[in-house]
């Protein structure tokens, strides 16, 4: 294997194993992170313009540094570097880039000290998150693994602080991490100070306590729905229908190339038979053949591709009973704008609703995408039976024809 499929190997393993085998309580040392981590190494690497084989140590020792997650959570890399060892001997990588990798690997060790300039662009790419918009979001996940593995919880005003005063002692170590990251890493501390200065202005302790107390009441006699309440539950509605989504346009590519041969296919045998199926009577057959492979073809793919009935108006009835899915166009394109918001206020605010209205609408999708793919395995199952065909009965008849002469 080359580079490339190494590589893309190598995501394919890392992807299974993190997606199946890490516990959900992993809200930030997912895969999420680990794709992030490697595409950061990817954008320093070409910005301090690495060489070609150093950008492949840095993608490998980025798809496996945290892969140890999945054996110990303290003291993660060296078990992430016998990973790492384990599946990159399997695959007969040279030992001299296998000790590379495992030595990037430990690199990302917080308190090491990075020694050369693939160390520092790992280290800056494996702490992205700091010079990013979503950085509190990810700085609450990592808090909820520390108090889940680690058993480590902090209060909301600790926590803030032991944030803000990593924020100050760490600094990105190449100027692309610099350029690309600083400034929202300033925004980040910035934002940090300001919540620790309302903090300080608000009432004790005790009282704080008791707010929290009345916030968790209002939520237990408002509860929300399992999706609205599980961050797991909303990643994984998002991850299907952009899957759904994807596998449509596959689907739908797959469909027109259909039309595109079978369309070609028609239009050159066409003339041909007209110009010659009278002096070549044994033709017939196999060209009859052809003909029908190439038109049921073109039927089933156009099924495939066709859109689905659509009568856009949805009662209110049916928003009420969750039947009807009013974020998808296909149901209010011929209703008045103000009966619209009517029902689009109905389903956001109300909880059930609108979670139901969510499951309904990943049902559906996935409902036509399984009817797409149907039509168009039934497609190329008559293209491919029906060339068998062809080509046979084009033989048997050759060869009845010139024992006829």
């Amino acid at each position: 294997m080359n580079r490339a499929e190494i590589v893309d190997q190598c995501t394919d393993f890392v992807s299974h194993l993190l997606r199946d085998q890490l516990p959900k309580d992993f809200h930030y040392h997912n895969l999420q992170h680990t794709l992030d981590v490697k595409s950061y190494c990817e954008r320093f690497g070409q910005t301090l313009s690495v060489s070609e084989a150093d950008m492949f140590l840095l993608q490998i020792a980025a798809l496996f540094h945290d892969t140890g997650y999945l054996r110990t959570y303290d003291q993660h890399e060296a078990a992430s570097q016998d990973i790492a060892r384990e599946h990159l001997q399997e695959i007969n990588l040279p030992t001299e880039q296998i000790d590379q990798v495992c030595s990037l690997i430990e690199a990302t060790i917080v308190q090491r000290q990075p020694e050369n300039l693939l160390q520092q662009i790992i280290k800056d790419a494996d702490l992205n998150n700091i010079g990013k918009e979503d950085f509190q979001v990810n700085s609450e996940n990592l808090r909820h693994e520390w108090k889940v593995f680690l058993k480590e919880e902090y209060k909301e005003r600790e926590w803030l602080r032991s944030t803000l005063n990593f924020l100050k002692e760490h600094q990105f170590y190449t100027s692309a991490a610099q350029e690309l990251l600083g400034e929202q890493k300033k925004a980040n501390m910035k934002s940090l100070k300001k919540q620790l200065k309302k903090m300080k202005k608000a009432k004790s302790d005790q009282k704080e306590k008791m707010e929290q107390k009345e916030k968790s009441n209002k939520k237990e006699k408002a509860p929300q729905g399992p999706i609205g309440s599980s961050r797991t539950a909303q990643m994984m509605f998002k991850t299907s229908l952009r899957n759904h989504i994807d596998l449509t346009n596959i689907a739908d590519n797959k469909a027109n190339m259909m039309l595109s041969i079978n369309a070609i296919v028609i239009s050159i045998t066409m003339p041909l038979l007209a110009s010659n199926i009278e002096g070549n009577t044994f033709l017939v057959i196999p060209a009859s053949f052809l003909l029908l492979t190439s038109v049921l073809s073109i039927i089933f793919a156009t099924l495939a591709t066709r859109p689905i009935r659509m009568t856009g108006r949805t009662n209110m009835e049916n928003i009420r009973q969750g039947k009807t899915n009013l974020f998808f166009f296909g149901n209010f394109f011929r209703m008045s704008n103000k009966d619209y918001q009517v029902g689009i206020q109905e389903t956001i605010t109300n909880n059930d609703l609108l979670e139901n209205t969510i499951v309904n609408d990943l049902f559906f999708l996935g409902k036509a995408l399984g009817e797409k793919y149907n039509q168009l395995r039934i497609c190329y199952g008559i293209f491919m039976i029906g060339i068998t065909l062809t080509v046979a009965a084009f033989a048997v008849s050759f060869l009845y024809a010139r024992t006829q002469m």
